[in-house]
């Protein structure tokens, strides 16, 4: 396989990753499907209707164990597309080991960015007056990420506790689970 057929490749995935992840997480914040980026992720991500039929959603429809599976297919391919473009073989075992913490850690990685994006977007909202459809449901995804933590962190005004302890719960996360995968990798 070629470098540039590796690169495209490799793009397609990773930006079909983040169309699911990005559909994953509208329903997961139960975002109107009418809503004109909502309705577009919807169209764009159809795929997962079908795969619901077979992934049922959980956790009364707002998790989509469809765009979960899809998206860990994604990170598999995404590893054996990387293995065969360098010529190495590897085994069934290893393919779904390293194809699922990759997964896990691109899911981590895309939940973090979404705090960051949701945070830019509430600055850009409160001081610049930007104000439209995108930037409210980029502020709306990161809420059920941020809803756990406002349950134990005080409010202490304008300043939202609850967001900076999700965030880094989030990177302490991703690195633990980098470590036990690299330990287990290891043995």
């Amino acid at each position: 396989m070629n470098a540039t057929a590796f690169v495209l490749i490799m793009m397609f995935i990773n930006f079909a990753l983040m169309l699911l992840f990005v559909r994953f997480m509208i329903q997961l914040a139960e975002i109107d499907r009418r809503e004109p980026v909502a309705r577009a992720t919807y169209r764009l991500t159809s795929v997962v209707d079908l795969f619901a039929r077979i992934f049922p959603n959980v956790g009364s429809g707002r998790i989509s164990m469809a765009a979960v599976v899809l998206m860990l297919l994604l990170c598999l391919i995404g590893v054996a597309v990387e293995n065969a473009s360098l010529g190495k073989s590897i085994t069934a075992a290893e393919l779904f080991f390293v194809g699922s913490l990759g997964g896990i850690m691109k899911f981590l990685q895309l939940l973090r960015y979404t705090m960051i994006v949701s945070a830019i977007s509430s600055l850009l909202m409160m001081f610049m007056n930007v104000n439209n459809s995108l930037m409210g449901v980029l502020m709306q995804l990161a809420e059920p990420i941020v809803a756990p933590f406002r349950r134990f962190v005080p409010n202490i005004g304008m300043i939202d506790l609850s967001f900076l302890v999700a965030l880094f719960s989030l990177l302490l996360l991703e690195n633990v689970v980098g470590i036990i995968g690299r330990y287990i990798w290891n043995l």
